[in-house]
């Protein structure tokens, strides 16, 4: 009788810490840190290469998005194998974030929970914004995107 009583204070005493490590939350955890990480979407199957830029770099990002004024028709989106786009979040001191994604001479501007589509003639700006990673991408993967990037000459 005791050891049936001890093995279920014991289930419960389990019980009800595995409830509160599932409940708690951490609340630094839980928010970005300030800055712009960079994401490269290229692979599928494994992670993505990301980069975080410093903040000269952010604020040029800040900077080029806004030179790109002219709204751009909804493009249809590529899905197939290798390079389809480069993105940017920026997060504020507050935690409110900016996303930024170029992709085929479209650049998608969501902020405050609005989205605005942009024109990047030439694809200028996701040229540059692919470059950012020259330090951090594999020099042969930087070498096929920009390729895949810049239109082939006539």
């Amino acid at each position: 009788m005791k050891t049936r009583i001890l093995l279920l204070l014991l289930g419960l005493s389990a019980s009800i810490g595995i409830y509160i490590m599932l409940t708690a939350t951490d609340t630094h955890a839980a928010r970005p840190q300030p800055g712009t990480v960079v994401t490269l979407d290229v692979y599928s199957g494994k992670p993505n290469p990301s980069w975080t830029l410093p903040k000269a770099t952010g604020d040029e990002l800040a900077r080029r998005v806004d030179a790109l004024s002219v709204t751009a028709p909804d493009a249809p989106e590529f899905d197939g194998l290798g390079y389809r786009s480069v993105s940017a979040v920026t997060t504020a001191d507050d935690g409110k974030q900016t996303a930024v994604t170029a992709s085929r001479g479209v650049v998608t501007l969501e902020k405050a929970g609005q989205r605005r589509r942009l024109v990047d003639s030439g694809r200028a700006f996701e040229l540059w914004l692919v470059n950012t990673g020259a330090g951090e991408l594999k020099p042969e993967l930087l070498k096929q995107v920009v390729a895949s990037i810049k239109p082939a000459p006539r």
